[in-house]
């Protein structure tokens, strides 16, 4: 479906246990989504993620300080 209207940049800071389904659901289900980086204390975390989706590993920083980026989603605890 055809929405009049720009995805919204979003990344994504945590991801833990819980990051699964939100991952899942913001790339794969919701379109006004545009889900383009991640990052976590555990780069490891955040790099497997990012592979597995197909958006940017990053540093809380560079989501922070990316002028494209519009919504950031807080998994932290």
């Amino acid at each position: 479906m055809n929405f009049p209207f720009k995805p919204v940049k979003t990344a994504v800071i945590g991801c833990g246990m819980i990051s699964e389904i939100y991952f899942k659901n913001m790339v794969q289900v919701f379109n006004v989504l545009d889900v383009v980086g991640c990052a976590d204390l555990v780069p490891e975390r955040a790099k497997a993620k990012a592979e597995k989706y197909g958006i940017r590993y990053m540093t809380n920083e560079e989501i922070y300080n990316d002028p494209e980026i519009e919504l950031v989603v807080n998994l932290t605890y």
